[in-house]
């Protein structure tokens, strides 16, 4: 029979003891950190939610290349909201109770924004909204944050261009009828109030119109200098090529907001829509060497040389959660403080942004000019006029 010693029986016990401790903690450390998503990857809006996966899924890659956060990968968690509110409403509660996220990167659309904001908040989760501007996605939801410019801000901010530094006098207004659409013309028609200028035509459409040819004809007969429009997708791109085919523009000048930089537009556009300009949240064409490297990533990840607005804006979104990760730990209100406690974070254009107390990023708007012959927005020029940017006014037209 094999007797231990007394001394042999000491170092057995300590080893097992360490193990005790050292299995754990393997066990602990290897478990992933776990982020929400979700968008429309089908459907009518497929569009805009794959490319919002794309940046999403890069942002995390890059990450868990560069170790995780702490030695813990991070784990996508993503679902398919269909671009329909009752379905994010239920996503946004299996992710917040059953997979049990830490933060949700919310990739979907204003309207579902809307509808599932208020669910996620009443769980706790910290959630930042990539790309949906609406005020009433953050305003109201405290665990609510957004990484976009708020869709007043956009109106606001063409509208004084349009005036102030073209000198156009006379205009028209298309508006896409809901929340995103209203937004961008509220900031117009606050605009123009201010500054001057005079609405001699206005029309609203479904997000469903995708024939404009009567409506276009109209404004051509009002003899209008620029044509203020709001909408994404299909519609923005009907009325570019559409109004073009017409001889309306780029006669008259277009103005639209940041879905410009939309998978839909490069897609459809064609040699329509030469000279249109938009309000971006961000802009790839730069020089600076962040954006360099992030085109350069997304060409080799996706073979593909354009970072659409979905894509971009939630790529940026994805690093924000992931740093507030890294800064505040995994528990949901620790990561609720390192958001509200952002400073200038770089985003992918390399401008550095901080939140403000209602949860809204002081963000630079990038002019931008659609260019045919190269198929790029090119760069005009970044608005960053607290007076001009500043989320935080627009709040007092929505209850």
């Amino acid at each position: 029979m094999f007797i231990l010693s007394r001394r042999s029986s000491f170092v057995v016990a300590a080893a097992a003891f360490a193990v005790a401790i050292l299995v754990p903690s393997i066990s602990v450390a290897a478990d992933p950190i776990k982020i929400g998503f979700f968008g429309p990857l089908t459907d009518a809006f497929a569009g805009l939610g794959t490319e919002a996966k794309k940046g999403a899924d890069l942002a995390v890659k890059q990450a868990n290349a560069m170790g995780g956060v702490n030695g813990r990968m991070i784990e996508l968690v993503s679902y398919d909201d269909r671009g329909n509110r009752t379905e994010a409403v239920a996503v946004g509660r299996k992710l917040a109770d059953r997979d049990q996220v830490a933060a949700i990167v919310n990739g979907s659309l204003s309207l579902t924004s809307i509808a599932s904001a208020p669910v996620i908040n009443d769980a706790k989760v910290p959630m930042v909204v990539a790309y949906s501007n609406a005020v009433g996605v953050v305003k109201g939801n405290e665990y609510v944050y957004r990484w976009a410019s708020v869709a007043d801000v956009q109106g606001w901010v063409m509208a004084h261009h349009a005036v102030q530094e073209r000198g156009y006098k006379r205009f028209a207004i298309l508006m896409q009828d809901e929340e995103y659409g209203r937004g961008i013309i509220n900031g117009v028609e606050k605009a123009l109030e201010k500054v001057g200028g005079k609405v001699v035509y206005k029309k609203a459409f479904a997000p469903s119109e995708r024939e404009f040819r009567s409506v276009l004809t109209e404004i051509k007969d009002q003899n209008v200098d620029a044509v203020f429009m709001s909408g994404f997708g299909s519609p923005l791109t009907a009325v570019g090529r559409q109004g073009s085919e017409l001889g309306l523009f780029p006669e008259v000048q277009l103005y639209v907001g940041c879905d410009l930089n939309e998978i839909d537009w490069y897609n459809g556009i064609g040699q329509h829509g030469d000279g249109t300009i938009a309000t971006l949240e961000f802009i790839a064409p730069t020089d600076h060497p962040f954006t360099k490297q992030v085109m350069a990533a997304f060409e080799k990840e996706y073979g593909d040389k354009i970072i659409t607005h979905e894509a971009g804006l939630t790529y940026d979104a994805t690093r924000l959660v992931i740093d507030a990760i890294k800064r505040g730990g995994t528990d949901r209100e620790a990561i609720r403080k390192a958001l509200s406690e952002t400073n200038s974070f770089m985003n992918l254009s390399g401008a550095k942004v901080s939140f403000t107390d209602l949860r809204e990023p002081m963000l630079p708007i990038a002019l931008g000019r659609w260019d045919s012959a190269t198929e790029q927005i090119e760069f005009m020029k970044f608005v960053s006029d607290p007076d001009l940017i500043d989320p935080r006014p627009w709040y007092q037209y929505y209850k």
